[in-house]
């Protein structure tokens, strides 16, 4: 469940715990963009963590305790650097307190301009991964953190939403939480008002159109210029970022205004 802000003149945290199997990280992301609250969004299992961290409504940095994103690895297995680069930089992180990022820029194996791309890239595939995370606790604590990173990602929450939600890999995950194959959708009241600012493809607009009110979610999934697993993903996106909603009832996921 979502505890209550604790208000007070010295301390204000809003936390957030519990597993993702119940509630995805979709679904948190969404929450959290709501109430527009910096902080770190943790997902953890008994092999590792990683991290998410947000500022102003947008995803700013992430990390991870696994070994395959770390940078080094991340570089080597993207052929970026050589097995004698990684050692010597493993080497040099031994005995020094440089990050190992700039120690590959020291040796000559990258440039400034590669690291600053590379490190974002290697960030951003972090946060792509957590999407397909079926267990795993995942928690939030309000807070400023690493506002002082040097290399920021700075995407709007609500775009890591809609692409983390296309990157998942099984539908049938998605397919599960949008309900049954005859629940009928339509727009919501902000609907027109939060689509303009969302990436969306001319066939993924055709998709939100074609939610009236009328059609169930096996029809859209028929009539779509999607296959039915790209549809499914993204009237699920649509759904919780809060452009659509079950006919007769509520809400469900708050939008973000």
């Amino acid at each position: 469940m979502w505890y209550n802000y604790c208000f007070s003149m010295d301390m204000k945290e809003y936390i957030y715990a519990g597993d993702i199997s119940e509630t995805p990280l979709p679904e948190v992301l969404q929450k959290i963009n709501y109430y527009r609250v910096p902080g770190v969004l943790t997902v953890s299992n008994e092999k590792g963590k990683k991290e998410i961290f947000i500022s102003g409504g947008e995803v700013i940095f992430a990390s991870s305790t696994f070994e395959d994103d770390r940078l080094g690895e991340y570089l080597l297995s993207k052929g970026m650097i050589n097995q004698s680069q990684y050692d010597k930089s493993v080497e040099l992180l031994k005995t020094s307190q440089k990050r190992q990022g700039k120690i590959f820029i020291e040796i000559g194996a990258l440039t400034p301009q590669q690291l600053l791309e590379v490190v974002k890239e290697q960030v951003t595939e972090i946060v792509w991964s957590l999407f397909d995370w079926t267990e795993g606790k995942i928690t939030f604590k309000v807070g400023k953190f690493k506002e002082d990173e040097v290399i920021k990602l700075n995407l709007d929450t609500r775009v890591v939403i809609l692409e983390g939600i296309k990157r998942i890999n099984d539908p049938k995950r998605v397919v599960k939480r949008l309900g049954k194959k005859d629940d009928v959708f339509e727009p919501t009241e902000n609907a027109l008002v939060l689509l303009p600012s969302l990436p969306l493809s001319i066939d993924e607009k055709r998709v939100f159109r074609y939610i009236d009110g009328r059609r169930n979610f096996l029809s859209l999934l028929e009539i779509s210029p999607l296959d039915s697993g790209k549809t499914a993903k993204i009237i699920y996106a649509l759904y919780v970022l809060g452009l659509i909603k079950k006919k007769d009832s509520g809400i469900k996921i708050k939008a973000g205004l």
